[in-house]
């Protein structure tokens, strides 16, 4: 595992890992994964599946948007801090190093969460050539069923906006992961009180590069994953890219002997045998 620094176009710093490929014979990697973390969730939550697909031949990029973890900002309000960048800096920053760095590989992209909305927000996303999305949704709140719909709305209408201007960052403990800077967080509250979803200071759909792509995805749906991403949530983004080769497989815990999976489990190392081969598969078919 090397460290990795990436400049975007606007300036910023992104930090991240590279995993060498360990069992070809002349470490020579089948093609290229670029692993997109969930919102708040640092690029060291992937490290063990990122080190998988190493076994399995992979090159892996983890790395951590601006105001997360190693990317983390000096100031918790800076002005280029929004996860609008996330998708159109930070993800075809590393998309370009990538691909000017390792021009010979196909690179393929992971999302967890968030991380398969922000590939339709990359200019560059054509040069993916597939996309793997682990409990991705559009978050508007409407989405949720009638059980969770409280506690959605106190999480965008009250909590989100309470901690971001009083703090000035969400606390890493409401989102099972690391501080979330206020900036970014009433962004994301914006984004999931409008029909739209992700949208501009308008509220008007920024959709461009979501019909640009045209590749293989896979959507996962968790079905124990009521909180984060419901089956209807996760349909709702696939109709985002609608330009792509898409499928939808729901992963059901209980038929494959596991108590429990939600929206965090699937990248567990506990869960290695039972999930991690859905994924290896999927990239073999375009490797």
């Amino acid at each position: 595992m090397d460290n990795i620094q990436i400049q975007t176009q606007d300036g910023f710093t992104i930090k991240g890992h590279l995993f060498s490929p360990l069992n070809s014979p002349d470490k020579t990697a089948s093609a290229g994964i670029i692993i997109n973390s969930a919102t708040a969730v640092s690029q060291g939550y992937y490290r063990a599946f990122a080190q998988h697909l190493a076994e399995h031949g992979y090159l892996v990029i983890t790395y951590d948007y601006r105001g997360i973890g190693q990317s983390k900002a000096t100031k918790q309000n800076d002005d280029k801090l929004s996860m609008r960048a996330w998708g159109e800096q930070d993800l075809p920053a590393v998309i370009d190093h990538a691909v000017n760095s390792y021009p010979e590989l196909a690179w393929h992209c992971i999302g967890h969460s968030v991380g398969g909305q922000l590939v339709g927000l990359a200019p560059n996303n054509s040069k993916l050539t597939s996309v793997y999305c682990v409990a991705a949704q559009n978050g508007y709140w409407k989405n949720w069923g009638l059980p969770q719909t409280p506690k959605i709305l106190l999480t965008w209408y009250g909590l989100i906006p309470l901690f971001s201007k009083t703090l000035g960052y969400v606390p890493g403990f409401m989102l099972g992961g690391t501080p979330l800077p206020g900036n970014i967080a009433l962004e994301w509250a914006r984004w999931c009180k409008n029909p739209n979803f992700i949208s501009d200071e308008q509220g008007q759909p920024l959709r461009e590069f979501f019909h640009q792509f045209d590749k293989k995805m896979r959507f996962l749906a968790i079905s124990d994953d009521l909180d984060f991403a419901p089956l209807k949530a996760v349909k709702e983004l696939e109709k985002f890219y609608s330009q792509a080769e898409k499928e939808i497989e729901v992963v059901d815990p209980k038929q494959l002997g596991i108590k429990e999976v939600g929206h965090f489990g699937f990248f567990k190392r506990q869960h290695k045998e039972a999930l991690w081969p859905n994924a290896v598969e999927w990239f073999g078919r375009f490797s």
